[in-house]
């Protein structure tokens, strides 16, 4: 296993700890080819031996949904910063990190590759991220009292 690597949106109201199944230069680093990743500028890695760690502050998340409605992208209601998409099946959570939205240096000198995934069906992409997403938790923090 790789050390820990730790990170946050740009104003540091969600953070993550991502333990890595292998080494880093070995996690694939992609760039979805779909709009919304587009426009982030997103450089996504997952992987099912890793684990993700996400942890929000109180009021902090937006969750956006597009498309086929399937996934939740995890958005900083602050800052604005694209951390990760996450889908939630019977029980647990498995989510695609964006390196480039929690700064993750390890990945800055990598070239990602394009994915598109526009002709799959709701089946097939549903299978495509239970086998390649990283097991994830999400915490979102209550307000101090």
């Amino acid at each position: 296993m790789s050390a820990v690597l730790t990170g946050h949106c740009h104003c540091g109201a969600i953070r993550v700890e991502f333990e890595p199944g292998k080494p880093v230069a070995e996690l694939p680093l992609r760039a979805c080819q779909c709009g919304f990743c587009r426009r982030h500028g997103s450089r996504t890695t997952s992987d099912p031996a890793s684990r993700l760690h996400i942890e929000v502050a109180p009021g902090a998340l937006t969750r956006y949904r597009f498309g086929r409605r399937a996934t939740d992208a995890l958005i900083c209601a602050d800052c604005g910063v694209y951390v990760a998409s996450l889908i939630e099946v019977e029980g647990r959570a498995f989510a695609t990190l964006n390196v480039a939205g929690v700064g993750f240096e390890a990945f800055a000198d990598r070239t990602p590759e394009p994915a598109v995934y526009d002709y799959e069906t709701d089946e097939a992409k549903l299978a495509r991220r239970l086998s390649r997403w990283t097991p994830t938790v999400l915490v979102e923090t209550s307000p101090s009292a």
